[in-house]
């Protein structure tokens, strides 16, 4: 099903690429597409897409000239120009009607009218939420618009069923990678994250998913790291976070821990640089404290077996074994050992 929702969307992305010159260049520079050098053929040129203009069907320009060769408006070219879909006037009359209309916007379940009279949404609600991608200088890769597309497909599902839907997206903007990138380039991470964010933004704005950005969020934002603090201080006055010597992956080289998944055959997944395993002093969170709840809130899931493998796995919660043993020349002690 995954992949039948991709290849619409990678469907519907060529077929933009195709049509439009406006949108054909920067698309494929964006998305890592580079143009064919041939496209299309007739008796008497070869035609280059990437220098196509479209909306003027009698002008050509060679793919190894910069002149401008008349031709028929009635051409083979033309004629199979015209039955393909139109992605530009179609997408931008949409995205702009969308955008300008707030057709995604998540809808008011709560309204108060002028004699006081509250009105609530009779609608079930639906809560669709994209893994928020990292902001990365490189732009969008395909496994973006893949897990994209079906959630978006889900969305418009969900809409068009009377459900009131929430389907917003932010950025996981903070990381390693962008201060690495601020020490090696000397560049302020707030620069260059910004622009990374616009990007992303204009990218997933060109495929037309249905997000409101109005619930926009980045993990960079000062006003998000404020509720991030704040529930970092719940947990401590609960005591739930404390510090104590734990064995981690240091990388020297980064200057930084790295989980485990981050390291590959002793080295850093980022730069190759070698990691070292010791004890350094950190803070934890006794997610232990609940793990009976989390397990217990896996009951009823519907979801694939895999992952609730993985989410037992990740909650950690054992039952070992309590044994004694009674020693000779001390049966006075006891010794108890635990044993997962």
């Amino acid at each position: 099903m995954r992949l039948f929702f991709a290849t619409m969307m990678l469907a519907r992305i060529a077929s933009g690429f195709r049509s439009s010159p406006s949108v054909t260049t920067s698309s494929r520079r964006a998305f890592g597409i580079s143009s064919p050098s041939v496209t299309a053929v007739t008796s008497k040129r070869i035609i280059s897409s990437n220098q196509r203009t479209f909306g003027l069907p009698t002008s050509r320009y060679m793919s190894s000239e910069t002149t401008i060769e008349e031709t028929s408006t009635n051409s083979d070219t033309d004629t199979q120009q015209q039955t393909g879909y139109p992605f530009a006037s179609i997408e931008t009359k949409w995205q702009k009607y969308w955008k300008d209309n707030k057709t995604f916007a998540t809808p008011n379940r709560r309204q108060t009218l002028d004699d006081g009279t509250v009105i609530k949404s009779t609608n079930k609600k639906k809560y669709v939420l994209d893994m928020f991608p990292y902001p990365s200088g490189a732009g969008l890769h395909v496994g973006h618009p893949e897990g994209y597309t079906a959630s978006d497909v889900m969305s418009r599902y969900w809409r068009m069923t009377s459900h009131d839907v929430l389907h917003p997206i932010g950025w996981d903007s903070f990381g390693l990678p962008a201060e690495q990138f601020a020490i090696n380039t000397g560049t302020h991470p707030e620069t260059t994250t910004a622009k990374n964010i616009a990007n992303f933004k204009r990218q997933l704005q060109m495929l037309g998913f249905s997000y409101d950005w109005e619930k926009e969020v980045a993990t960079t934002d000062v006003n998000y790291v404020k509720w991030t603090q704040w529930i970092f201080l719940q947990l401590f006055k609960k005591g739930l976070a404390s510090q104590s010597s734990v064995s981690v992956n240091w990388c020297p080289a980064l200057g930084t821990v790295l989980a485990n998944e981050e390291v590959i055959n002793g080295l850093s997944e980022r730069g190759d640089h070698p990691v070292e395993r010791l004890p350094l002093r950190q803070w934890v969170l006794k997610i232990t404290e609940y793990a009976d709840r989390l397990e217990a809130g896996l009951d009823g899931l519907d979801w694939p077996s895999g992952t609730m493998t993985a989410q037992e796995q990740w909650i950690g919660k054992s039952t070992g074994t309590e044994l004694d043993f009674m020693i000779d020349g001390m049966d006075d002690e006891v010794r108890y050992i635990y044993s997962l």
